[in-house]
Formats: structure tokens, sequence, C-alpha cells
């Protein structure tokens, strides 16, 4: 924007001539997001007139792509926390169509045409961007309705003009002011009940989608669960969904001590999240976004209410996956979650984002509810038939886990290492037949066990899983590597015993250099099961005292 149209711009009173201008600078600026040739004063100065044209109702008509304008400068952080007044952000927040929903003592009874469409839009973006980059705009907001204001809005969401929209928007506001506020976080969770509204509109949400006939749904999407009547998300729907999802993340991460109120809050949120889990959208991508919001909650939610994921199975129901009585549908949405993730994975630069996550709540999952870790068990260690390759090798759950059994991200080492220890039922034995000793050796080491042992007790029901064919390949499999090995040639057959002899005085010697330079360094399993130095090569010949088996 030169001088003449900031000229134009902050003087004149001719509507055609400030919209010329204003429409330019849109369609110059659309896709740019700092800028480096406005100085501090002309922003302030093109700001200030903004906000000045928006206060006037001969210029209404202008109003939509002035507030564009708006939207376009405050993506750039350059300055914006100076460009802040409170009188700017209660025109946004008026635009926004918010103020209507302030008080919470008459709401139903709100004029539903006070909204137009493209301006509370444009405004709602406008707010998202500026409290995402500017705290002078949050702390602003902090201090005046806007909190309440959204979280009226959401309690008559199915009455809200252009909802879809609208609502989309207001949960991105509200996601931004709860992520940087613990104290507006703290109004929307303890003065506004934030939480129970959210799950209302969720579940406002999932009605509006099961109007979907299942015809339509599989038409659109192949990868639906066919056994009953779940839910088929449109995009929007899809997009609401998760921004909720992100704000419910916010307002219950980390939780505090449980009280009766929260309890009946996490039993209201979990059949949702269930069904949520058993939606279907549009394409495989947007079902993943929506899947991975949902684990991302369920890292927040106490362990002792993940049975309800899983309900029990009514007599006159019907479901794709079940197990001892229960639907495991929303578990199954997990395990292809997880499955999706390993297999779109190939460096281990994000394995910590992508797969932490839902780590985290398998791993809660089959702590909690044995229901949970004996079906888990089925389809992620599913009784060895061919043992011919390592466990590491192959593109099953259990091949891909395995190879996370050493990596360098240590935070994702752990969780998977725990995870099939417990669904081996922390049994070292079993963990090594399914893992080979090699893989699992760093985490029995971490938890004293490479004397042997187990962890915990657990059901002696179905302790025999061995197959015939792994019977028969048993006495050949090497433990190291959890598989069976070709027959190797004596690589000492044909020499004399003077050539053996060099041999091991060149290997003896060789080792004893690794030493002495400290490459290597030689241990044993202590008493705690973990390994321990030598010193000398005497103290090999002192076996310590084992953990008992």
């Amino acid at each position: 924007m030169n001088e003449e149209d900031i000229e134009i711009l902050s003087t004149s009173q001719v509507l055609q001539e400030v919209e010329n201008v204003v429409r330019r600078f849109n369609t110059k600026n659309d896709a740019i997001f700092t800028f480096p040739t406005l100085t501090k004063n002309n922003k302030l100065v093109v700001w200030t007139a903004i906000f000045q044209h928006l206060q006037r109702k001969e210029f209404e008509s202008i109003h939509n792509i002035c507030l564009s304008a708006a939207r376009i400068l405050s993506r750039d952080k350059c300055d914006l926390d100076q460009l802040f007044c409170e009188k700017w952000i209660n025109i946004l927040v008026e635009k926004a169509g918010l103020y209507n929903y302030v008080d919470f003592e008459d709401i139903s009874e709100q004029s539903k045409d006070l909204l137009k469409k493209e301006i509370a839009l444009e405004a709602l973006k406008c707010l998202c961007n500026s409290t995402f980059n500017s705290e002078v705009a949050r702390s602003l907001c902090a201090h005046t309705s806007v909190a309440q204001a959204l979280i009226g809005r959401l309690r008559v969401y199915k009455d809200v003009p252009y909802k879809d929209e609208i609502m989309l928007y207001d949960m991105k506001l509200l996601f931004i002011l709860t992520a940087f506020r613990p104290d507006i976080k703290k109004k929307v969770n303890c003065e506004l009940h934030g939480m129970d509204y959210l799950i209302s509109c969720l579940n406002e949400l999932l009605k509006e989608a099961m109007l979907v006939t299942d015809d339509t749904s599989e038409a659109e999407n192949g990868n639906l669960f066919k056994g009953r009547n779940h839910p088929f998300l449109q995009d929007n729907q899809q997009a609401i969904a998760c921004e909720i999802l992100k704000v419910q993340f916010n307002l219950i991460m980390s939780p505090e001590q449980l009280g009766d109120c929260d309890e009946a809050m996490y039993l209201k949120l979990m059949p949702v999240l269930s069904t949520l889990l058993c939606a279907s959208t549009t394409n495989e991508t947007k079902l993943m976004d929506l899947r991975s919001n949902v684990g991302n909650l369920l890292t927040s939610v106490p362990s002792k209410f993940y049975k309800e994921l899983t309900p029990i199975l009514g007599k006159d129901e019907e479901c794709l996956y079940e197990y001892d009585g229960r639907t495991m549908d929303a578990l199954q949405a997990l395990v292809e979650l997880l499955n999706y993730r390993l297999s779109a994975l190939s460096t281990t630069e994000r394995q910590f984002d992508e797969l932490s996550p839902i780590m985290s709540v398998m791993l809660k999952s089959v702590r909690a509810c044995h229901t949970h870790r004996k079906y888990l068990r089925q389809v992620v260690l599913p009784p060895l038939r061919d043992v011919s390759s390592p466990p590491e090798k192959g593109d099953t759950l259990r091949n891909m886990l395995c190879r996370l059994l050493t990596t360098p991200v240590t935070n994702v080492r752990d969780l998977v290492a725990e995870f099939i220890f417990i669904l081996c039922k922390e049994k070292v034995g079993r963990m090594v037949k399914y893992t080979g000793f090699g893989n699992a050796a760093g985490h029995l080491a971490q938890k004293g066990l490479l004397g042997g042992g187990r962890g915990a007790d657990y059901s002696s029901s179905s302790d025999d899983s061995d197959t015939e064919e792994y019977r028969d390949a048993q006495p050949h499999i090497d433990p190291v590597v959890g598989c069976t090995r070709p027959p190797r040639p004596n690589p000492l057959e044909g020499m004399t015993e003077e050539q053996k002899e060099y041999e091991a005085m060149k290997l003896v010697n060789l080792f004893d250099k690794m030493v002495s330079s400290g490459v290597v360094k030689p241990a044993r399993v202590g008493a705690d099961g973990r390994p321990e130095p030598v010193e000398h090569v005497l103290q090999l010949r002192d076996a310590p005292t084992r953990p008992q088996s």
C-alpha cells in the first residue's frame, strides 16, 4: 500500500474511493503474511482507518472487505501488540455477533438474524489471527466477555445462524484462548461449565450425522464400520468436531484430583468419544485426523474410564468387532490409527509427535482394562506360526512395533516396550519369544529382569498359546534374534590345532585391545537383574544370586 492509498484510506469520505483502495490491498496481499514495506506508523494509520470505517453506518456495505483487510494485517506479528486497544477488540466481537450471546438468562430468545455471515466470519478470522499472534489481544479478550459469549453461542448450537461456518471459527478462537490464557481456561472450565456444553455440542453433531443413511455413507467412504449404525461426518462436521476435541484437550490437560462432578463429566464424555472413533468421514485423511484428536484427548483422560470406550454389547445390538461380550469397534479404530501412523513413518524425525500420543493411549488401555489387554494381545501378538524371519522384519503390527524397540527416540521406545511387556503378562520368556532377546534386552535391563522373573500377577488363562508350527521350530530358534537360522558351516573345519590356537589368540588380543581402549566394557547380570561392570575376568566365575522366576 503506497502513501497515496494510505492517504485516501485515512481521509477520504467517499465510499467508492475507500472501497477501491481496500479491494486492491486485499487482492494483492491475499497470500502475504508479513509486511516489511509498511512502517510502524503506516500500519497504525491503516489499522486505525479500517476500524473507523467499521464504525460508520454509511460504510456498512464494505465492512466485510474492511474486516478482510484487518484479517490480512493481523497475520503479521510485528508491531501487532502496539496496534490493539480494547475498542478495536470490542468492534471485532460485535461484528462477530458474539455480544448477542453474553446474556445467559434468556439466551434462547435471541434474534437469529443479527448475524451477517460474511461479516461475522471475517471478524472471527481476524480475532483468531490477532489472539494467536498478539498477547495484548489475548489479554484484552480475557478482560471482556469473549469467553462467556463463545460458550453462550455453544449452548444454542443448533439454533445458530450459519452454524457450520460460525461454530468452526468459534471453536478455533476458544482453542487459542484456552491454550494461551490459563485464566480463561479456568473460567471456561469452572464458572461457565464449558466441558458440559462442548460434550452436548458433540452430541448434536453426532445426531445430525446419524441422519445420513447407511447407503449414502457407504457409497462415499469404503472404510466404514458396517455392522452398526455408526455416524457419517461430512467435512464441515468433521472439522468442527476436531476443533471441539482440541478445546476439550486444553480444558482437561493435567487433571487434578477427581471430584463427583468430574467423574460424571467423564462418564458423559467417553461414550461420545467411542462413537466418534467409530464414525466415518469422506476420506481416510480426515478419518485419521478425527481419530488422532480423539487419541490426543484420551491421553488426558484417567485410565479408570477407559473401559467405557467398549460398552457391553446389548441384546439386539450389532458390532463388527466383539470380544468377551463387549463391542470393540472403538478400540479397533485406535488400532487402525496406530497402524496408520506406523506405516506412514519413514524416519525417526517425527516419531515422538506421531507415535507418543497413540502409544500412551494404548499403554493406558492395556493397564486399565484386562479385556482390552486380551483383545489387543490377539491383534498385536497373534500365535506365532512362521518364525523363519526376525520379529522386526515384515509389515505386521508386531513387526513394526519390534522395530521401534531399538529406535533412538527413547520416549517412543520405552512406551512400545512397556506395551508389549504388558501384553506378554510381564513375563520375560514370553516377551523374548515375540521380540527376540536382542530387541527386549534394553527394556528388561531397565526393569531389572535380565535374570528372568515377572513383574506382576495375571490370570492363568491362555498361557499355552503355542501353535504346532511354533513347537516344531522351537528347538531351532535362536532366542537372541527371535527366529530360526539356517545351518552355517563350521569356520574351524579343516584347521590344524596350531591354526585354531593362533586364531583364538588373535581374538583374545583384539578383545583385550577393545577393553583396554574403552570401546567395550565386560558386564554380568547382577543380583538386582541389571547389568553391572566386571573389573576382572575371574568375576565372571562368581554367579550372583538371580531373582526368582
